[in-house]
């Protein structure tokens, strides 16, 4: 066994959570290793709503343009009955403008495209995935941990100060930190999907089958990547039938009686079983879990991906900051904020999936639709309206103005200070806190790492509740520290004191 040079954090698991984690670690200058067990870079759709909250981490993290570059043009999708005809064509994924979010709607991108422009962005920073490199276990002690490696040059101890699990619902990580996966397996209930080549089918639309056992059965064309992304529901007393563009051809024609259409050339294919399952801690000692090592859920609402990335981004500002001297405590933040999230997540996605399911074809079309659209009867999918209002980080000073500490911070456009007009994102991007102050009252003292902004507008006081005076502390991942109306020269020296760094 051969001993490595130390890093700081080990990051298994080389998906969008561990590179969205792993880009925000490298860009705050912490070390990083990023291991992942696969020989190769994962090739197909997957999870491809990148949904509004996601696109607004994207942008703060530098990825979203290059991934703009790879999204899908939005097309309608048509919904057929068990007879082939239309109950309803609509775009589903172009939401309305919403206030203060400027990426309501969904970006239709491939998995394997977010992957390649994170792993982009990441090498930029000057670090690269390790292929072929499967975490075994660890030790730890006082001081930091013990990671072990296995790669095909064998076996290696990797000495860091944090091990963080993006490893998937088989968790690896997970096991070995003996941490409970507790729920359910809906042992009926499995999916066929993946990518493939599609001839005599109209590639101007997607195409849902909303009626049928098992479920819906969809064929959308991804014009970018050169095929068609397909779920098909495999049949509840199966559990042999092979992996095959044989096996979805059969089912296809089973379900829609259409002639004339062929597949081919699949891309990739698997197999998809419907768990739902949380962790009953997101960390144990020096070990940590983020996505769908941490939760897993009915794939209804596309929540996944979207998910385990806000997990990502909730934890590498506090890990940074942890690591260069704060106290360890506010590694304990982030299962008190986003628990909550997996839980609702979980709750949602079911009863959405179930009722969905219980539905008829028309009335399937308008659910899926409205829950794209802002319009979900169980929960709001874009990921914007999610808040930590009651977190131990979140200070009220009073109720004098409309934000509340936890909430999301809105974007507007403002007066600064400087005569222009200036975008709240574009103040906020990077991983410095952000002090917003509105009217005329003398400024608090403030840490030299937060960045101070006088703000004047219209749109800026309307969306943050404003009429006179108001302080709001943004934290670097976008959320309201600290708000209200009045306060004195220690309100943020002492709010940020609880969080110093050494």
């Amino acid at each position: 066994m051969e001993a490595s040079a130390a890093t700081e954090v080990v990051i298994v698991g080389a998906g969008p959570v561990g590179l969205t984690l792993a880009c925000d670690l490298a860009r705050r200058g912490v070390g990083v290793r990023i291991v992942e067990r696969a020989r190769r870079f994962q090739v197909g759709t997957r999870a491809r709503g990148v949904r509004g909250r996601t696109q607004e981490v994207f942008e703060d993290l530098g990825v979203l343009d290059a991934l703009r570059g790879h999204a899908e043009a939005p097309l309608p999708s048509r919904f057929y009955d068990k007879d082939g005809n239309t109950v309803r064509e609509a775009v589903m994924y172009d939401a309305p403008p919403v206030p203060g979010a400027p990426y309501p709607g969904s970006l239709m991108a491939g998995q394997h495209h977010t992957e390649a422009v994170l792993r982009e962005r990441l090498a930029s920073h000057g670090i690269a995935v390790e292929l072929g490199c499967e975490f075994t276990g660890y030790a730890e002690d006082g001081e930091g941990v013990t990671a072990v490696l296995r790669s095909v040059g064998g076996r290696e101890e990797v000495r860091a100060r944090y091990v963080v699990g993006c490893d998937g619902a088989g968790s690896t990580v997970r096991k070995r930190a003996g941490i409970s996966f507790l729920g359910e397996t809906w042992e009926r209930q499995r999916m066929l999907f993946g990518n493939l080549t599609a001839d005599g089918l109209d590639d101007s639309v997607a195409h849902l089958w909303a009626e049928g056992p098992g479920g819906m059965l969809s064929l959308a064309p991804m014009p970018r990547s050169g095929t068609w992304f397909f779920t098909a529901p495999l049949p509840a007393d199966g559990g042999g039938e092979p992996v095959s563009v044989e096996a979805f051809a059969k089912l296809f024609a089973e379900r829609t009686g259409l002639s004339g259409v062929a597949f081919r050339d699949p891309v990739y294919l698997s197999v998809y079983q419907v768990n739902i399952r949380m962790v009953d801690r997101y960390r144990a000692g020096r070990v940590l879990l983020a996505g769908d090592a941490a939760h897993v859920h009915p794939p209804a609402g596309g929540q996944g991906m979207n998910t385990g990335v806000q997990d990502a981004y909730n934890l590498g500002w506090k890990l940074a900051r942890v690591l260069r001297g704060a106290p360890e405590s506010l590694l304990d933040t982030y299962e008190e904020e986003r628990m909550p999230v997996a839980r609702h997540v979980l709750d949602t996605t079911t009863a959405r999936g179930r009722h969905w399911a219980a539905s008829g074809p028309a009335q399937v079309a308008d659910r899926m639709v409205g829950a794209f659209q802002g319009k979900d009867p169980f929960s709001d999918v874009s990921g914007l309206g999610v808040h930590y209002r009651g977190s131990s980080l979140a200070r009220q000073l009073d109720e004098s103005i409309g934000v509340r500490a936890g909430d999301r911070a809105p974007d507007a456009h403002a007066d600064a200070g400087t005569g222009e007009r200036v975008r709240l994102f574009d103040l906020f991007r990077g991983t410095h806190f952000t002090l917003l102050l509105f009217g005329n009252r003398p400024a608090p003292d403030t840490p030299a790492e937060v960045r101070v902004h006088r703000i004047a507008g219209d749109e800026a006081a309307r969306r943050y509740g404003v009429e006179g005076d108001g302080l709001v502390l943004v934290r670097p991942d976008g959320y309201v520290a600290l708000a209200g109306g009045a306060w004195d020269d220690r309100s943020v020296a002492d709010y940020l004191a609880l969080l110093a760094v050494e």
